[in-house]
Parts: C-alpha cells; sequence; structure tokens
C-alpha cells in the first residue's frame, strides 16, 4: 500500500481463516495531522527529518493564535451555513469526477523550466526530501485547484503559478517547524528551557529547579552548554539566589521578543 500498487490484496488473520480479502484499488494514502515543535524536536532526529517519510509531508508552521473569539459557534450567521452546504455539495460532485488530467503545452514548458532549475530552491538541508519530491507535490496541488475550480480536468500555466505560489508561501515558515532538530542535546532542548524560562513565575528559574523539571532529558553539563548559548544571544541573563538549600544560580529572560 505505501507504494500504491495498482490492485493489491491483503488478508487479516480472520480473513485467512475464513477466506475472504480486502482489495483496494488506486491506493493512495492522505494523513492531516498536528504536532508541536517540541515535539518534533524530542520525537525525531536529523535522519527522520531528511528521510522518505516525512520528506512527503507537508509541514504548515504558525507561531501566532488566529482564533480570537471564544465561542466561534457564535459567529456563524445563515451565510456561513449556506456555504457550507455549497462546499458539501461541491465535494460530492468532485467525488463523482473520472478521467485522467491534461497539462497545457504553455504549462508544461514552464513546468520544465522550473524543474531544471529547482535544486536552487532547497536553502535548508533539513528540507532536502520535502524538496527533492516537491516536483510530484506540484502536481498534486495543480491536481486539486483544478477540481475546486471546474470540471475540465485541466492543469493550465496559471494553476502551475497557483500552486508554486501557495506552496512558496508555505516553505517560508518550514524549516522553523524543526529549528531544535538536530542530534546534538544542547541544541535539541535550547527552545524547550527557553519557554521553561519564559513561562516560570517573574519569568525567571533556578538551575536546580530547571534539572529537577528535566531530569530526564539532559544533565548538568548540557543545561550549562544551553545556558551559555542563551546569555550570548543576550536572551537570558544569568544570576544568583539564595534559598534555604544554599546559593543557586538564576536564570531571568530579558528579551521577550524571541519567544
Amino acid at each position: 500500500m505505501y507504494t500504491c500498487p495498482d490492485a493489491p490484496e491483503y488478508r487479516t488473520k480472520q480473513q485467512l481463516q475464513k477466506g475472504g480479502i480486502y482489495k483496494f484499488k488506486n491506493v493512495c494514502i492522505n494523513l492531516l495531522a498536528c504536532s508541536t515543535p517540541e515535539w518534533l524536536t524530542t520525537g525525531t532526529t536529523t535522519d527522520d527529518i531528511s528521510g522518505g517519510f516525512t520528506g512527503r509531508f507537508v509541514y504548515i508552521y504558525e507561531d501566532s493564535i488566529t482564533r480570537h473569539s471564544p465561542f466561534p459557534e457564535d459567529l456563524i450567521t445563515q451565510a456561513t451555513l449556506d456555504l457550507e452546504q455549497d462546499l458539501i455539495a461541491d465535494l460530492k460532485h468532485i467525488k463523482t469526477l473520472k478521467g485522467q488530467f491534461v497539462i497545457t503545452d504553455q504549462a508544461k514548458a514552464e513546468y520544465i523550466l522550473w524543474y531544471m532549475d529547482r535544486q536552487k530552491e532547497c536553502k535548508d538541508e533539513r528540507l532536502k526530501g520535502y524538496f527533492s519530491r516537491k516536483r510530484d507535490l506540484v502536481f498534486k496541488v495543480a491536481m486539486l485547484i483544478s477540481l475546486s475550480e471546474d470540471d475540465s480536468l485541466v492543469i493550465d500555466e496559471d494553476i502551475l503559478k497557483q500552486t508554486w505560489k501557495l506552496l512558496e508561501e508555505t516553505e517560508t515558515k518550514m524549516a522553523t517547524a524543526f529549528s531544535g532538530v538536530t542530534d546534538d542535546p544542547s541544541m535539541k532542548y535550547k527552545d524547550s528551557v527557553l519557554s521553561q524560562i519564559a513561562r516560570a513565575p517573574a519569568q525567571q528559574i533556578t538551575r536546580s529547579d530547571m534539572l529537577r523539571k528535566n531530569w530526564n532529558r539532559f544533565d548538568g553539563m548540557v543545561l550549562d552548554r544551553i545556558i551559555t548559548n542563551l546569555v550570548d544571544m543576550k536572551v537570558i541573563q544569568m544570576g544568583s539566589k539564595v534559598t534555604i538549600r544554599g546559593k543557586d544560580a538564576l536564570y531571568r529572560l530579558i528579551d521577550t521578543g524571541v519567544i
């Protein structure tokens, strides 16, 4: 199924006993999912990101909240409900369309020019897998745009330009999602440490508290490297605090613009 064979057959253990099979035709798996940069940092490696699996994903990164109303359902109007029904009807109609897409000669010529020069687009090694597969992604998105416009099953130069524009807008922030993905633990957990300092009371935290919070993630040597890096960046300030356990290092956020 992963390689999208034309007509694969699959048998479950129960079906083998009963003699039944599953048949799939023209399989193409799609996945819509969500995650956080912190999970990508701790749950993936540089090999994962540059490999074949994640290279087939389009990562949409946003660092601002667009939901301004606590009860968005109160903003729904009759026009919104009518639009919803129109969209549902359109999707049902699209589901009935059959046939092969056709690319116009002009669109093909522009695609060839882009294809021959596409290697220059990748500016970040972590996105190498994505950009190496962008050639196929362009057509997948172009087909969706064509379907959203009419039933012609035609990809012309205007649709290709819309596709490139849409993907380029996404790519401007895509690498940010992997800002902490590295094999160096001091870089892997830097964003997490900074976030913990920002969320702490008065945006400051002691060294001992930080180590206790992260005892299963990194040790004191790794924390020292992270703190040195953040101090050199002029993002945090390091001082000291006297507690009942004695003198302790204190980390204080001084640049909220990086959060």
